[in-house]
């Protein structure tokens, strides 16, 4: 199987992940990593997909799910967001190759470790502070998505928490930010120096095919034990990037 089939079987597979579940990134990060790619063309490829995936799911929400968005939350949160996106790009791009290479599999850890449990909204009595501190919580998760960190689970964590929104809600909406924070962090890469890895076209294929089947699957399914198969692929690559 050729490097470009292999790269277009990992974005499809992340794609169908990335839209309903989330994700994605502690299965496409450490793929990226056992196949050879340094720290930085891992964040700057994993970006490329995913904003190929979500940009595709977001279409798809627009067009079938309009009403599930709420633009006032979306905008609060990238306000901060995309400032702690370019940030953490330009820190980044300025750690050394290996160590990013070391460090990035342990930060998809904390995400990873997130996502094991199913986080359900419990209390409300602190949704108005919650929501006054949007764009700080953005800003936070921005610098922590641009180091590697996988935050899906966060940003859906924070919706819920904050405005009171269904799993499914909180899903639509943290796909369309997650559509400017990639853009904007792909970009940053970019600009501050990162360079093409030759697997684009293949890597973006992949995750618009595989977006769009699982934009389809969003309000059908959602595979929970892929979770634990992620947090197993991550300690592996963990491993792999400290010890080999």
């Amino acid at each position: 199987m050729s490097d470009s089939i292999i790269f277009f079987t990992i974005a499809f597979i992340g794609g169908l992940v990335a839209v309903p579940v989330g994700g994605s990134f502690l299965f496409v990060m450490p793929s990226f990593f056992l196949l050879g790619l340094n720290g930085i063309q891992t964040l700057l490829l994993s970006r490329i997909f995913a904003l190929s995936a979500v940009a595709t799911g977001s279409s798809y929400f627009l067009k079938n799910h309009r009403e599930e968005f709420s633009w006032n939350a979306i905008i609060k949160f990238l306000s901060g967001n995309i400032i702690g996106f370019i940030i953490a790009a330009r820190i980044a791009t300025l750690i050394d190759v290996d160590l990013l290479t070391k460090i990035v599999p342990f930060v998809l850890l904390g995400g990873a470790l997130l996502l094991i449990k199913d986080w359900k909204l419990k209390n409300l009595r602190h949704q108005k502070f919650f929501q006054k501190i949007l764009p700080l919580l953005g800003f936070l998760m921005g610098l922590y998505a641009g180091l590697g960190g996988a935050p899906s689970a966060f940003v859906i964590l924070i919706l819920t928490l904050a405005l009171g929104f269904g799993i499914h809600r909180a899903v639509v909406n943290t796909r369309l930010i997650e559509v400017v924070g990639n853009s904007v962090a792909a970009g940053s890469y970019l600009f501050f120096g990162a360079q093409f890895t030759g697997f684009e076209i293949p890597v973006i294929l992949g995750g618009i095919l595989g977006g769009l089947l699982g934009a389809k699957l969003t309000f059908k399914t959602k595979p929970t034990w892929l979770k634990k198969a992620f947090l197993i692929l991550v300690v592996l690559a963990a491993i792999k990037t400290t010890f080999f």
